[in-house]
């Protein structure tokens, strides 16, 4: 940043000053759910946002999110591959090691998708902006970051159910084996991902029931994009 002139850097500390009169508030993943600063910035009217929904909002693409406390990571990279083996051009980020979602933005002239891991975190910019990406899957549920949400598991489905709540009717939302009973009042197209689906003669080098879950979830994103069964 030597080249920009007139940046101040406060280092090591916050300042409940800085948060009253900025343009902007970049939150990262894990700040506390009752941070005074957050709430300060809240109540001088100024945006908080996250880069992986900072992202979505600025792409102007369509967006493939995944989240699910289990089976995110495996899903997300599945879809990937099996867009890039269909010969589309794809931005793979949000909760991917070493990858900056806001650098991103350079590639998106040149893209067609972007693919999304989105943990509980990250969703929270996706509700505090009000969006939901157009093809969203949600593995599973189960009781999680206990120490994050005070062992409130409601508002960690609260913050997990971001990735459908602003779905649109032309959406999809395409659920693993379990979470139907658990999903209510949703304006997108809902898909239930099964096993059964995955043709029996596939063989699959991913071992065990929770990877053939995690195969039947990346199996209907590429149906829902008509990506032939052979390229999948």
């Amino acid at each position: 940043l030597k080249k920009f002139k007139g940046i101040k850097y406060v280092l090591g500390e916050h300042r409940l000053e800085d948060f009253r009169n900025a343009d902007l508030i970049l939150k990262i993943a894990s700040v506390p759910l009752d941070s005074v600063y957050i709430r300060e910035a809240k109540k001088h009217n100024i945006p908080v946002e996250m880069s992986a929904s900072f992202f979505a909002k600025l792409a102007n693409i369509p967006i493939i999110g995944v989240t699910g406390t289990r089976g995110k990571s495996t899903v997300t990279h599945l879809i990937a591959h099996i867009l890039e083996s269909a010969g589309k051009k794809i931005i793979l980020g949000g909760n991917i090691r070493g990858v900056s979602n806001l650098q991103l933005l350079k590639k998106v002239k040149n893209a067609e998708l972007a693919v999304l891991e989105l943990d509980s975190w990250q969703l929270q910019g996706f509700g505090e902006s009000k969006i939901s990406p157009h093809i969203s899957v949600f593995t599973n549920f189960m009781q999680d970051h206990f120490n994050y949400y005070k062992n409130n598991p409601e508002q960690y489905f609260i913050d997990k159910s971001y990735i459908y709540e602003f779905q649109k009717s032309g959406d999809v939302l395409i659920l693993g084996g379990a979470m139907k009973e658990k999903i209510k009042n949703v304006k997108s197209k809902v898909v239930k991902a099964n096993m059964k689906n995955i043709p029996k003669a596939w063989k699959i080098p991913l071992h065990g029931k929770h990877n053939l879950e995690n195969i039947a979830c990346a199996l209907e994103v590429a149906r829902f994009l008509k990506i032939k069964e052979e390229i999948v």
